[in-house]
């Protein structure tokens, strides 16, 4: 497991609101990257595709989906999606301050998305 790849438990996803039912549909099928602990920890992009996957069949729940879309929401927030902007050979100062402030508002970003993980880790659910 590369130190970069984001992670997630059980625990964690109930945080985020699911069910401790839901939590182990989702990650059954899943390979866990690691063990922390008596908690199996899985990669956060398998975990999101199992997301979409049990969210697409046709017989869960509306209740369910909410959640799973919640569920989704906070995933996603946690995976560092952010491209890096091509500097041109012109820039400009304000196009400097621009990228500087891109990149502190995405430092901001993922510190937030791992403080709610860690919340999420701890049991509380905050939306």
């Amino acid at each position: 497991m590369d130190a970069s790849t984001p992670t997630t438990t059980r625990k964690q996803l109930c945080g985020y609101g699911a069910s401790r039912y839901l939590a182990r549909k989702l990650t059954r099928s899943l390979e866990p990257v690691a063990k922390s602990g008596n908690a199996y920890v899985y990669a956060l992009n398998q975990v999101v595709t199992a997301v979409r996957d049990y969210s697409a069949r046709a017989r869960v729940q509306l209740t369910t989906k909410q959640t799973l879309e919640q569920l989704l929401t906070q995933l996603l927030s946690r995976i560092d999606n952010v491209v890096s902007l091509v500097p041109n050979s012109n820039q400009t100062e304000v196009g400097d301050v621009t990228q500087q402030l891109l990149k502190q508002m995405h430092r901001t970003d993922k510190a937030m998305a791992e403080l709610k993980a860690t919340v999420a880790s701890m049991g509380g659910h905050k939306g």
